[in-house]
């Protein structure tokens, strides 16, 4: 993408156009990546109900099978408890109250998905998702697995404008290593108009 912007940059040099205009192109330029970056959020957040959905419908039909067919997966006991969809609601299934599903809930994003929505690495995301506390936040991510070495986090399209705000004005209590994250990530924003 930035070799893109070096080739459109380029040749609105060439063509010597007054400032006005060429600011003109630019603005034009920043709305078109924002609606693709829009348009690639939400066929990230698609794909992914779609393969949460498959999985509960995957998780209802073992369990009918249980249900129906006791023998064919021995003594094991049913859930405690289901939860029939509600009118408006996801009519493909139904879901067992035991199991979390924050991709149903819109939490579809990990933090390459924002990188690249962002145009900014995923190391300085990572580093600029723990500096600003997102996972703290249910708002913004939830925590889909808690392990000794590592846990794993889903984030809500929220997130993208929640850092894209605070790299710009950034909370007072951040360490070196953050600061140079939140520089590294303004200079990229910046500089593809985001």
């Amino acid at each position: 993408m930035n070799e893109a912007r070096e080739i459109s940059s380029r040749s609105r040099a060439e063509l010597d156009l007054p400032p006005e205009v060429e600011e003109a192109l630019k603005d034009v330029q920043a709305e078109i990546a924002g609606a693709y970056r829009q348009a690639f959020v939400e066929l990230m957040n698609a794909l992914k109900q779609q393969t949460s959905a498959l999985e509960r419908i995957q998780t209802t039909l073992n369990i009918l099978v249980q249900h129906v067919a006791p023998q064919l997966e021995g003594k094991e006991k049913l859930p405690v408890a289901f939860r029939v969809s509600e009118p408006g609601g996801e009519s493909d299934l139904a879901s067992a109250l035991v199991v979390a599903d924050p991709i149903g809930a819109g939490y579809t994003l990990s933090q390459a998905d924002i990188a690249r929505a962002l145009g900014v690495p995923q190391t300085d995301i990572s580093v600029l998702a723990r500096a600003f506390r997102l996972a703290d936040d249910g708002k913004f991510a939830v925590r889909v697995r808690k392990g000794a070495s590592r846990e794993m986090v889903n984030y809500h399209p929220r997130a993208i404008e929640r850092i894209r705000k605070l790299v710009f004005d950034p909370p007072r209590s951040l360490g070196k290593n953050e600061l140079r994250a939140v520089d590294r990530a303004r200079r990229r924003l910046s500089s593809s108009g985001i």
